[in-house]
């Protein structure tokens, strides 16, 4: 009965957050609003449903052609995703599932929570409702709706339940070893959730050695860990899991230790800065607040000597899993530890691997859930009779904390239903006609223009068309940027080629008058197509080349901008006294008067505050100069000859090591301030 309504109570949740038709695998119709990562998840999940099958088995092969892309790069939960291709044939209108797999989530929370409840020894109706509610209801869950993968946090309670079961005395070997399954299982789910579920797995022979003191006891779930552990590798080798680069976060995505009992969204307490508490500029992604009902039950349960007295009792009975949430808070907290903006310990030394789980934050997740369940458990044996009022009141409390919260929600799910408007339709016919896609940069070379380029590669998914570039969570050897082949390809009548950028409106202009192409306008992106197919009447002309003055001061930001297009990728917004680099390799482009050869460049720089960066400069894949870049601004020199064809010059800026300064998210290098060219000859 408790599991059934546990059950009951978490469906009536997914169905009044989640519209029925987007269960059903409807996909958005509108690109003209921001759909945040719901656009990645679901553009890796549409190439993957119409694909045939074929090995490697989670490839991509059409998305970021012609190496492909793994759809565990793209967060599109690849064991849902294995099974709704299974069964696509039957369901042929459905292109997504990632809405369904959320509509799960939210209803397998309860239930799995119940089930560490019961687990862990309460067995009674109240505390099943309450930890029911509590968890529906849990802000770290419902805060991580725009990051579906994520939302899995079932996964969690599920693994707490297993390891309460596995540590009983006298208990078989299936708990563990059902455990060790869901450990393996969930790296097709999402990599940072199997790290979690594995820390709870690795705790299970750590309590029975450390509690039993005898390796005997602990013997099966040691095997059973290590075999996981095997598997996974094995696992991730077979479908191609790892190899990819992390583009560092380490420290900056981290866990304020205030964030637990820090009000954000909360609707109890308006006054609070809707942003979670930040130190580093990246702490939302360490966001855990754990409601209002939560924290009650807490506090009445550390209020009461009996609350206490069990509390003392956890290194006792669960010495393993008390070492695991200490691990996992340490990673969350990073090697930058701050409670409010109070620095509590700044250190250079990193976990081993940590630069790997970048958004360290999220590891607090398993420590969060324990502390619900204990507060929940602790509370009937600390009040053995008020304990029925207070959690009343907790689930009341817990209920009307997340209001705005579960109402944000739902009305990004209603927004994904929005209607195509005019300009959507102008979109999509646009690139209707054609099965090949380029995007020029593509995004491995300038993920700064993401938020823009996603839509184009959205409507490319939706008509199965082939597209050379795709957003990813991590970096794959074979996609990676290569500045000296990051060209556009050979006209053909099936292929669009999409230059984003006011530079690449200039390159435009001599590409297309090489490959026998023709290019309009349309907002800041140039189309080209082959010139025997009409462009759209509404696409402008593409404006002319202005050449580059030489032997004077040009500037690329303030009140005497002169040159934007100079600016041509991994630049963020020019601002009065010049622009930051945002990227490890930004470029600039020059296009040069018809009588310059060879010419001199000089950049006026200089690097982040205290942290000098070496600079090398690349000219067509050839490096021609490297400059270590002080703090203080100072000029800094190199020549270079002109193609005669095109009397333009790209060249690309390779920056030792960026970092993210104080609040600011974007990764710093270098500041441009200004530039002046010479003719040599």
């Amino acid at each position: 009965m408790i599991y059934t309504l546990s059950l009951l109570f978490g469906l009536f949740q997914a169905l009044q957050c989640f519209p029925l038709s987007l269960i059903g695998g409807q996909v958005p119709a509108s690109v003209q609003t921001d759909h945040g990562d719901f656009l990645q998840h679901i553009i890796g999940q549409i190439y993957f449903l119409r694909e045939g099958w074929h090995w490697p088995i989670l490839m991509d092969q059409q998305l970021d052609a012609p190496s492909g892309t793994n759809i565990a790069l793209t967060d599109s939960i690849p064991l849902e995703a294995l099974f709704l291709k299974v069964v696509h044939p039957l369901f042929p209108n459905m292109m997504q599932g990632i809405t369904l797999y959320l509509a799960l989530c939210w209803t397998l929370q309860p239930v799995c929570a119940v089930f560490a409840l019961r687990s862990l020894g309460e067995k009674r109706l109240l505390p099943a409702i309450t930890i029911a509610v509590l968890s529906a209801c849990f802000p770290t869950f419902l805060n991580r709706i725009g990051h579906a993968a994520l939302c899995g946090q079932w996964i969690l309670l599920l693994a707490i339940g297993l390891y309460f079961r596995a540590t009983r005395p006298g208990a078989g070997r299936g708990p563990v070893w059902i455990l060790a399954a869901l450990t393996t299982l969930t790296l097709l789910v999402h990599p940072y959730l199997m790290v979690m579920a594995g820390a709870i797995l690795g705790a299970v022979p750590l309590t029975f050695l450390l509690r039993d003191r005898s390796w005997r006891t602990c013997g099966t779930a040691t095997i059973a860990t290590a075999v996981s552990g095997l598997s996974i590798i094995i696992i991730g080798s077979f479908l191609g899991y790892w190899g990819g680069s992390s583009g560092g976060g380490y420290g900056f995505y981290s866990m304020n230790l205030a964030s637990p009992f820090w009000p954000v969204h909360s609707s109890l307490f308006p006054f609070v800065s809707g942003g979670p508490v930040e130190a580093t500029g990246g702490q939302y992604e360490g966001y855990q607040y754990l409601g209002a009902g939560v924290l009650l039950l807490l506090a009445m349960l550390l209020l009461r000597r009996r609350g206490l007295a069990l509390v003392t009792q956890l290194p006792k009975q669960h010495a393993g899993l008390l070492l695991a949430c200490l691990a996992l808070t340490v990673i969350a907290a990073s090697n930058r530890v701050y409670f409010l903006h109070i620095p509590v310990l700044l250190t250079h030394f990193r976990v081993p691997g940590a630069e790997q789980m970048r958004s360290s934050g999220r590891m607090f997740w398993p420590v969060a859930y324990l502390i619900m369940l204990g507060a929940v458990y602790g509370l009937c044996r600390a009040w053995p009779r008020a304990w029925p009022l207070i959690m009343l009141a907790g689930i009341a409390l817990q209920w009307r904390d997340t209001r705005d919260i579960r109402t944000g929600d739902h009305q990004a799910e209603i927004g994904l239903l929005a209607p195509a408007t005019h300009e959507d339709e102008r979109f999509f016919s646009l690139m209707r006609p054609f099965n090949r896609i380029e995007i020029h940069p593509r995004l491995e070379c300038d993920g700064v223009n993401s938020p823009y380029v996603m839509p184009f590669i959205y409507a490319a998914a939706r008509q199965n068309a082939t597209v050379n570039t795709m957003y990813t969570a991590r970096l794959s050897p074979e996609t990676a940027c290569q500045a000296s082949t990051e060209r556009p390809h050979p006209l053909d009548k099936q292929t669009l080629v999409i230059l984003t950028g006011a530079s690449q409106q200039i390159h435009a202009i001599h590409w297309a008058a090489l490959e026998n192409a023709h290019c309009g306008v349309r907002d800041k992106a140039t189309f080209c197509v082959s010139s025997d197919i009409p462009l759209p009447a509404y696409l402008s002309d593409v404006p002319e080349a202005a050449t580059i003055p030489v032997d004077q001061q040009i500037f690329t930001a303030g009140s005497e901008q002169k040159s934007e297009e100079i600016l041509a990728g991994g630049w963020s917004h020019p601002e009065d006294w010049g622009v930051w680099s945002e990227t490890t390799d930004p470029s600039l482009y020059f296009h040069l008067p018809a009588d310059v050869h060879t010419a001199s460049l000089g950049l006026r720089m200089r690097s982040t505050p205290g942290k000098p960066q070496h600079v090398t400069v690349f000219l067509d894949g050839k490096q021609i100069a490297g400059w270590d870049v002080q703090p203080n601004e100072a000029d800094y020199e190199t020549s270079f000859a002109i193609p005669s064809s095109t009397n333009a010059v790209s060249l690309q800026l390779q920056i030792s090591n960026p970092i993210q300064i104080g609040k600011d998210p974007r990764l710093l290098g270098v500041a441009l301030l200004g530039l002046r060219l010479h003719k040599l000859d």
